[in-house]
C-alpha cells in the first residue's frame, strides 16, 4: 500500500450490467474511478491488498457475506482502512437490515432501481470522507 490516499472506489456488484453502467457513468463524468468485482470473495481479495477511497456493496445476492465484509471492514481486518465511506444497494431494506447498515457506519443505501443522479451523489459522497 503507498502513502498517497487512495483514489479508486470498489464496487461489489454481482451484476454485470448494473456494475458495468456504474462504471461507465463514473468515467463519463470524471469521478473517481471505480472499479468492480462480481463477488464478495473477490472483494475480499482485492481489500486484503489494495486500499479504495470507498466501497459499495450489493446486498441482494450473497447479504449475509456482504454483511461479514462490511464488518472486516469496521474491524480493520482488512488494508482498507477501518472507517472508509461505505454505501450499500439492494432492491429492499427492512428494519433489521437498517439497523445492521447504521451499526456498521453505512453512509447511504441506493433501493434499486436507482436513478444514475443517485449513484453520482454516492460516488461523491464517498470520495469526500
Amino acid at each position: 500500500m503507498s502513502d498517497r490516499s487512495p483514489q479508486n472506489i470498489l464496487l461489489v456488484e454481482p451484476s454485470s450490467l448494473t456494475g458495468s453502467i456504474i462504471v461507465a457513468t463514473a468515467r463519463q463524468l470524471n469521478l473517481p474511478v471505480v472499479r468492480q468485482v462480481n463477488s464478495v470473495r473477490m472483494a475480499q481479495q482485492r481489500l486484503s491488498h489494495e486500499s479504495y477511497a470507498g466501497v459499495i456493496v450489493s446486498l441482494d445476492e450473497q447479504e449475509q457475506e456482504a454483511v461479514a465484509l462490511l464488518e472486516q471492514v469496521r474491524n480493520d481486518a482488512l488494508a482498507v482502512s477501518a472507517d472508509v465511506p461505505v454505501a450499500v444497494t439492494t432492491t429492499q431494506v427492512d428494519a433489521s437490515t437498517a439497523v445492521k447498515m447504521k451499526a456498521l457506519q453505512v453512509r447511504r443505501v441506493l433501493i434499486k432501481p436507482f436513478k444514475v443522479r443517485d449513484v453520482i451523489a454516492t460516488i461523491g459522497l464517498l470520495k469526500d470522507r
